[in-house]
């Protein structure tokens, strides 16, 4: 992703983040379905760029997270369906996170399969 691309994304999500905090403060109902420390991604009916893009960024946090370098914390995306109605969608559930640690088991196996290779190769030589 380009510079300016993930400029002009954290700007919308910072700009949907503030619409809606406006908004529950002023009649709550989405925050109730949201655990505490959830991170928060958008998407609109209007805005196919940011609805397509946010999933993209969730599942780097979600890869951050089965790594150890982001705490653990649930993924959700506010989709808003019509103006001013929302819904959330949670991006994190086990199936996803299961998928996560199925990718990195391999990778790990793979790699010391590799490396026994070389090492191997090494020594014959």
């Amino acid at each position: 992703m380009q510079v300016n691309e993930q400029t002009n994304l954290t700007g919308k999500n910072l700009d949907r983040l503030a619409d809606f905090l406006s908004h529950e403060l002023g009649r709550p109902g989405l925050a109730g379905q949201i655990p505490d420390g959830t991170h928060i991604f958008h998407g609109s009916y209007n805005d196919t760029a940011l609805t397509q893009a946010n999933p993209n960024l969730a599942s780097k946090i979600l890869l951050s997270m089965s790594l150890g370098y982001v705490e653990e914390a649930p993924l959700a995306m506010l989709y808003e369906y019509q103006p001013g109605k929302q819904i959330v969608i949670d991006l994190s559930n086990e199936m996803l996170k299961g998928k996560v640690q199925d990718f990195i088991e391999t990778f790990q196996k793979q790699g010391q399969q590799v490396v026994t290779v070389k090492i191997n190769e090494l020594l014959a030589a």
